[in-house]
């Protein structure tokens, strides 16, 4: 009887014992373009995930042996704005390329104008301030690279899986309440928005458990559904099967 493959696996196979093991590994790139959602309605799939539409900044984080890089969907370097991440984001391996959006809680919801007020602050000072006062979080949807090697180019349920694979063993189980994984759910988009509906947040992004990241792309494996009036959302959820915290982000 023929081994089924998982794709997961046959790539941490693959991968070098310790980062010391690629002398010279190439850099990562510059900038890749966020993958994109298309708009649509609410509808249920097997095929899907159904996540929180995160009221916030896409940011998507480069993270090298120097250091790493918060750069916006429109490329923008973001770097020393958020400083509260630095002992967080910095110390995940690098190699590591993460998609996310950042967002600041007020009473339990994201607020999008106090990051959008963070985003825009320039003194050292009012930086350090806001940074104790308004904290950002980072919340991670998506790895694109893993110790320098590219995922784009596998399914989104496999680069989810090494991503929740990556936090536990950088951050421990407990997680991180600054870098937080966002859930989703399975088949029941429905309900699901539903359930968006009736607490008045953001939307649902529902994305093909199959696709593969097309940076800069709205192909339709992206589908984001957004209610009339719609606000800021409550996140929640962590990595499936384990105690990965749903805080308060």
């Amino acid at each position: 009887m023929q081994k089924t493959q998982n794709p997961a696996e046959d790539h941490a196979r693959s991968r070098p014992s310790g980062s010391a093991s690629m002398c010279n590994p190439p850099p990562l790139p510059r900038f890749v373009r966020p993958m994109l959602a298309q708009p649509g309605r609410p509808f249920d799939s097997d095929q899907h995930l159904f996540e929180i539409k995160w009221d916030g900044i896409r940011v998507l984080a480069y993270v090298e042996e120097a250091g790493y890089r918060l750069v916006s969907r429109h490329g923008l370097a973001l770097d020393g704005l958020f400083p509260e991440l630095d002992g967080i984001i910095g110390d995940l391996p690098p190699g590591t390329l993460l998609d996310g959006e950042l967002v600041v809680l007020r009473q339990g919801k994201p607020d999008l104008s106090l990051i959008q007020s963070r985003h825009q602050l320039r003194s050292p000072h009012k930086i350090r301030i806001r940074a104790q006062t308004t904290p950002a979080t980072y919340i991670v949807f998506d790895q694109l690279y893993d110790e320098y090697r590219p995922l784009l180019g596998m399914p989104l349920s496999v680069r989810r899986d090494i991503l929740c694979s990556n936090l536990r063993n950088n951050l421990g189980r407990a997680g991180h309440p600054r870098l937080v994984f966002s859930q989703g759910v399975l088949g029941a988009g429905r309900a699901f928005f539903q359930q968006v509906v009736e607490r008045q947040l953001e939307g649902v992004v529902a994305k093909r458990l199959d696709s593969l990241y097309r940076p800069g792309r709205r192909d339709g494996a992206w589908i984001k559904i957004k209610p009339s009036g719609s606000k800021s959302l409550t996140p929640g959820g962590g990595c499936p099967g384990d105690g990965y915290p749903g805080k308060d982000r």
